[in-house]
C-alpha cells in the first residue's frame, strides 16, 4: 500500500512542476497542383522545356508544434520561454527549436527575449500574407522573402502598449550572423539591427518595420523597410503594404525568388546565372546589390463559416549598379476561401498565379491550386 502511495505521489510531481507549460501547434497540409511556363530564352538558359508537366503532390503547409511557459518571479515579473519547431507531415525538419524559440523576462516594462526570434519585419507578415501553402504561387512568397528566409538569433525588446502604440528593437551580433567566422573575424561584420512601431485602435492598424545589416552585399550595407496599414473588425479584413529594400540581397537572389523554385541554390552553386536566365540582364550584375520597391494588398470578408480572400502583389523594376533594369518586375494574384468546421479545424481552397520577369522571352510563370485542411491545438 505504501509503495502504491509513493508511486502515485511521484507520478503527480511532474504534473505539478509543469502546470504552467502549454503545448500548442498546427497541423496543415493538402494537395497542390501546379504548372510552370518559361519564356523561350529562360528555358534555353536553364535547359528546361518551355511548358512543364502538371505536378500533383501532397504538401505540408508549415505544420508546427511548440511548448511555452512562464514562472511568476514576484513584483510583476515573469520568466518566459518557448521552444517551437517544424513538424512537416511530409517528413524532414528533424531539428528542434527551428522556429521561434527563446527565453526572457516580462513585466510592466515590456519584455526582453534572447534566442531564435522572428524579426520585426517578419512580424508584419501576418497582416500581409494570410495564405497557407507550400507552393510560392499560393502565398506572397516574393514579397515576404526578406523575412521568411530565416529567423534572427538575436536579443529583442518589446515595449508595453501605450494608447494603442507599441515599439520594438532587436539586435543580431556579428558572430551570430556569421558563426563560422566567430573566432577569426576574417570576414566583414554583418551585425543586423531591427526596429518596429505598431498602432491599433478600433479595428484600424498600422505597422512599420525596418532592418539594417552591415556589409550585406560585399562591403555595401543593406536595409529593408516595410509599412502596413489596414482594418480588421466586423468580419472585414483589408490591408495594404509597401516595401523598399536596398542591398539586402543580390540581383541573383531576387531573380531566384521570382523563379519560385525553378532556379535552386544547387543550380546557382553549379554556375547558373539566375538574373541572366530569369530577367535577361547582363551576366555581370548577378552578384550586385539590388534596390526593389513592391506593393501588396489583401482583402477578406467572413460570412458565417466561410471567409473568401483575395491578394495582389507587384514588384516594380529593380535597380542594380545604378541602372533601372527592364524585365525585373513581377505580378501575383491569389484567390481562395476558408471554411471553418469548428474553431480549430478549417478547410482551405485557393488558386494562384505568379509571373516573374516580363511576359516574353524571359519569364517564369507559375499557375497553381490547392485543397487542404488545417487543425490548430
Amino acid at each position: 500500500m505504501k509503495k502504491s502511495l509513493i508511486a502515485l505521489t511521484l507520478a503527480a510531481l511532474p504534473v505539478a512542476a509543469m502546470a504552467d507549460v502549454t503545448l500548442y501547434g498546427q497541423v496543415k497540409a493538402g494537395v497542390e497542383v501546379s504548372k510552370v511556363k518559361l519564356g523561350e530564352k529562360t528555358a534555353a538558359a536553364l535547359g528546361k522545356e518551355k511548358s512543364s508537366k502538371t505536378a500533383t503532390e501532397i504538401a505540408d503547409f508549415g505544420s508546427r508544434i511548440g511548448f511555452k511557459g512562464h514562472e511568476h518571479l514576484g513584483n510583476n515579473l515573469n520568466a518566459i520561454w518557448q521552444v517551437e519547431q517544424k513538424t512537416s507531415i511530409a517528413g524532414g525538419n528533424k531539428e528542434w527549436a527551428n522556429r521561434e524559440s527563446f527565453i526572457g523576462l516580462e513585466g510592466g516594462f515590456g519584455k526582453v527575449r534572447a534566442g531564435n526570434l522572428d524579426s520585426t519585419v517578419k512580424n508584419t507578415s501576418d497582416n500581409v500574407d494570410q495564405w497557407e501553402s507550400s507552393n510560392g504561387a499560393l502565398n506572397l512568397s516574393v514579397f515576404t522573402r526578406v523575412d521568411d528566409s530565416k529567423r534572427a538569433v538575436s536579443v529583442r525588446y518589446d515595449s508595453p502598449v501605450f494608447s494603442g502604440f507599441s515599439a520594438s528593437v532587436q539586435y543580431t551580433p556579428r558572430d551570430n550572423a556569421n558563426p563560422s567566422d566567430k573566432h577569426t573575424h576574417n570576414d566583414a561584420a554583418q551585425d543586423t539591427y531591427y526596429a518596429g512601431l505598431n498602432y491599433e485602435n478600433s479595428g484600424f492598424f498600422g505597422q512599420y518595420a525596418g532592418g539594417f545589416r552591415k556589409n550585406s552585399v560585399g562591403t555595401k550595407d543593406g536595409n529593408v523597410q516595410r509599412l502596413v496599414a489596414g482594418y480588421d473588425a466586423n468580419n472585414l479584413f483589408v490591408s495594404v503594404a509597401g516595401q523598399y529594400a536596398k542591398n539586402w540581397e543580390t540581383l541573383g537572389d531576387y531573380a531566384q525568388a521570382q523563379s519560385n523554385g525553378v532556379v535552386t541554390d544547387a543550380m546557382r552553386t553549379a554556375g547558373t546565372n539566375a538574373s541572366n536566365a530569369v530577367f535577361g540582364t547582363d551576366a555581370t550584375l548577378d552578384g550586385e546589390g539590388v534596390k526593389t520597391i513592391e506593393v501588396a494588398a489583401t482583402a477578406a470578408y467572413r460570412a458565417g463559416n466561410v471567409t473568401p480572400r483575395v491578394s495582389y502583389a507587384h514588384g516594380f523594376k529593380a535597380k542594380a549598379a545604378g541602372k533601372k533594369l527592364k524585365g525585373t518586375q513581377y505580378d501575383q494574384v491569389i484567390v481562395g476561401a476558408d471554411y471553418d468546421f469548428s474553431k480549430r479545424t478549417t478547410a482551405l481552397v485557393s488558386a494562384g498565379w505568379l509571373r516573374g520577369a516580363e511576359s516574353g522571352p524571359h519569364k517564369v510563370e507559375t499557375i497553381s491550386g490547392l485543397v487542404g485542411l488545417r487543425h490548430k491545438f
